[in-house]
């Protein structure tokens, strides 16, 4: 009998009301609550007896959508926008049980996209090379070719895969800018993996590691993004890193394909940066070319042949802000990194001519499609006269397999 009152003392604990409260100054009950001597007229609306309506009040939910991000139909929960979609963001929406919110579909023609697509811009169709007069994914010179057609002002990925005859496929040049991005350079303990030599020959860093030679040469190591190296060089030729003041943007930094004077001029101190190679990790070194960027004033001729290998090797590798600047723009003088068709080098054999006369008109060699170049004069054979040279193909040599 004890037992029985004790359960039923425990049942009648776990069903009683929440702790008793006032009754709230804006008139709205929450849930599970209990309002001391509430039940008065003032409290309901004038009503003294009879019946009164509780009547529900509910606000509206608002979705905040991040670009890529949309509301689907009868949902509470923001989702990842949907390949074939795109979903812009920035805006507002509400709860529909009928209908999406904050989202659209690709323009026609360009219906496929990845997850998570924020702009019309990343909807795209595949290249086709059979779109003959379309500006866009037709390539000079392809007979086959990849990628992706982007609508609008998107970044199109077409690139040829085959070229015509007379046409070779040249590679593109590496994506340095996001292969690399802010990647720092490698660290074990306190080893730092770029190096340097100086213009005296001093080797800095890794540089005896890695067998380097070359006076104002620099390299660095992103460890599984890769090795880059290039070169450095002082110049008289003023440089700017940003077109017209010596700022740390490099928003528009002085620039030169050849620099007319090299390491060790007098009044030669203003330092440039130039990129050779990229060596993919575990795989075979890329020749990357650059033009010549400038980096930076040492304040000196002598501090700029000592130090410019040096600052190269620091400006790539670290991520202080100005460094990350200077990379970004280092990264972009590196070229299209899309493949494209190059047109064929074709050496020439002229008979009876002399090297000098070919030499005098760089008629050794010609760009198929483009201008042939004859020599100055052919030789003169007694008793004939010169009539002009005519082209003939050079005979195939085979080779016969011993079948017995």
């Amino acid at each position: 009998m004890k037992n029985k009152i004790f359960l039923s003392s425990m049942l009648i604990m776990s069903v009683a009301p929440a702790m008793a409260e006032n009754f709230p100054s804006n008139g709205l009950m929450q849930q599970n609550k209990t309002y001391d001597n509430a039940a008065t007229s003032t409290n309901m609306d004038g009503v003294y007896e009879g019946t009164v309506n509780a009547t529900a009040e509910y606000e509206t939910i608002n979705y905040l959508l991040n670009a890529g991000k949309y509301l689907p139909k009868d949902s509470e929960t923001i989702t990842t926008c949907p390949a074939g979609s795109f979903c812009a963001g920035g805006e507002t929406v509400q709860y529909n049980e009928n209908l999406a919110q904050g989202i659209e579909t690709c323009p026609s023609g360009f219906g496929s996209s990845a997850d998570g697509s924020s702009s019309n811009t990343q909807c795209y169709r595949a290249c086709d090379i059979n779109n003959v007069g379309d500006s866009i994914t037709a390539i000079a010179h392809a007979t086959a070719i990849s990628g992706n057609d982007y609508y609008g002002n998107g970044t199109d990925t077409c690139e040829p895969t085959a070229c015509e005859n007379g046409w070779h496929l040249k590679p593109g040049a590496p994506d340095l800018i996001n292969i690399i991005g802010n990647t720092e350079v490698k660290k074990v303990g306190s080893t730092i993996y770029n190096a340097a030599i100086r213009n005296n020959g001093e080797k800095v860093r890794q540089a005896n590691v890695w067998g380097m030679t070359e006076k104002n040469t620099w390299a660095v190591d992103y460890g599984d993004k890769g090795r880059i190296a290039g070169h450095g060089r002082c110049s008289t030729s003023q440089g700017f890193m940003d077109g017209d003041f010596d700022g740390y943007n490099w928003s528009n930094p002085t620039v030169y394909e050849t620099l007319v004077d090299e390491t060790g001029n007098t009044g030669a101190q203003y330092c440039y940066c130039k990129l050779d190679s990229y060596t993919p990790s575990g795989e075979s070194l890329i020749s990357v070319s650059t033009p010549w960027v400038y980096t930076q004033n040492p304040g000196s001729a002598s501090s700029c042949a000592e130090d410019c290998a040096v600052i190269c090797a620091d400006n790539l590798a670290f991520t202080y802000s100005s460094d990350l600047r200077f990379r970004a723009a280092f990264f972009g003088f590196v070229g299209n990194p899309l493949a494209s068709c190059e047109a064929n080098t074709i050496t020439i054999n002229w008979s009876n001519a002399d090297a000098e006369d070919v030499s005098a008109n760089n008629a050794g060699t010609a760009t198929y499609g483009s201008d042939v170049r004859t020599p100055v004069k052919a030789q003169t054979i007694k008793g004939k006269t010169f009539k002009g040279w005519r082209f003939s193909a050079p005979e195939q040599t085979t080779t016969s397999g011993n079948n017995g």
